[in-house]
């Protein structure tokens, strides 16, 4: 008889709303495992003490913590609670601190301090614990490669609130598109970090000027005022920037667009990742078009569940994206094979099997 999961400890300064978080949380349910939560966003070194004394008051009840993402700092302290208290550490570093502070964002320069501040934490987390999440096998390959790893790990896709982000019928949400406009919405929202290539959108956007196609693009970030600079100087008739809205906005712009649009920057990072936006539009069963790359041919087909261009390549994404507005019955079954693809792979309960699988 499978024996009964017992608790874990779910610690960390993480972003309680992050995708990454909520979907993490709810696959742990559902495989079973009842969640007690350590939590804290106060400065370091404050945190550390805080999510300590936290620790140290319920290890009792559980058999592992998990530390969430970003909590790269936090993981040698937590180790050192754990051996002492005989429990297991299990981190969700998400991403590379020196992929995507020194390599994609190029916040810093490579050899300088911060550089190998950034080494040092994704070193020191992952060597410290006892097993590994990681959202793609890239990025596995790339932990393992650069931090010469040797120990149990786990490719845990990214998931979605799926109270928000489930097909909809025709009607059921009011469309956020001005009417009477353009026959054919395209669709963008991100943070404008550089492994989304914005500014390939853009120029996508002006060669297909004069071809009834309105672009939208919603959020704020890093790369936003260049390339609201850059639209302005194409003067694109049909492309608007929006702010962020609310999540629970995002189901209705998606709803009613036409064709979605993933990311489509060159850097590595870029490469490693399924963005949280793929995982969305294929939840709601849309079409969507995406940079090509490892990781997403992990799980979509080209012209089978998802449309593929090449990175950085603005002529490519243009003919790509004038090909599916000509073909709707394309559109209409990449977006219903993308949906299969989210319940065998992305799902909660997807998730929640391999946790299970990994965890015991």
């Amino acid at each position: 008889m499978p024996r009964a999961p017992e608790t874990v400890c779910l610690l960390g300064h993480h972003e309680l709303d992050y995708p990454r978080n909520r979907s993490l949380r709810a696959a742990l349910e559902d495989a079973g495992y009842p969640v007690l939560d350590v939590h804290s966003r106060a400065p370091f070194p404050w945190r550390h003490l805080i999510l300590g004394f936290g620790y140290l008051k319920i290890f009792p009840r559980v058999r592992r913590v998990l530390v969430t993402e970003g909590g790269h700092r936090l993981v040698p302290f937590i180790k050192l609670l754990a051996w002492l208290t005989g429990r297991e550490v299990v981190f969700d570093p998400f991403l590379s601190r020196y992929n995507t502070r020194i390599e994609d964002r190029k916040l810093y320069r490579p050899g300088g301090l911060q550089a190998w501040i950034c080494r040092w934490q994704d070193w020191s987390s992952t060597h410290a614990a006892d097993r590994l999440l990681f959202d793609t096998q890239e990025h596995r390959d790339y932990f393992f490669a650069q931090y010469r790893l040797r120990k149990p790990s786990l490719v845990l896709p990214v998931g979605v609130p799926e109270a928000h982000f489930h097909p909809r019928p025709p009607g059921s949400l009011p469309s956020p598109y001005a009417a009477g406009g353009a026959a054919f919405q395209v669709l963008f929202y991100g943070s404008y970090i550089p492994l989304q290539g914005a500014e390939w959108i853009v120029e996508a956007a002006a060669l297909l000027r004069g071809k009834d196609i309105a672009f939208t693009l919603i959020g704020s970030g890093q790369t936003r005022a260049e390339v609201e600079a850059r639209a302005r100087s194409r003067d694109i008739p049909g492309l608007r920037f929006l702010p962020n809205v609310p999540e629970a906005e995002l189901p209705a712009y998606l709803a009613h667009a036409d064709l979605c649009l993933g990311i489509f920057g060159d850097t590595l990072k870029a490469a490693n990742v399924v963005p949280n936006k793929v995982v969305q539009a294929a939840a709601m069963g849309k079409p969507l078009l995406t940079r090509d790359s490892p990781a997403i041919r992990r799980y979509f087909s080209d012209g089978e569940n998802i449309a593929l261009a090449p990175p950085a390549d603005p002529q490519a994404l243009a003919d790509r994206i004038l090909a599916l507005r000509g073909d709707p019955g394309l559109r209409a079954s990449l977006g219903a094979n993308a949906r299969q693809v989210f319940e065998n792979s992305f799902s909660t309960k997807a998730l929640g099997r391999l946790l299970r699988g990994f965890l015991g």
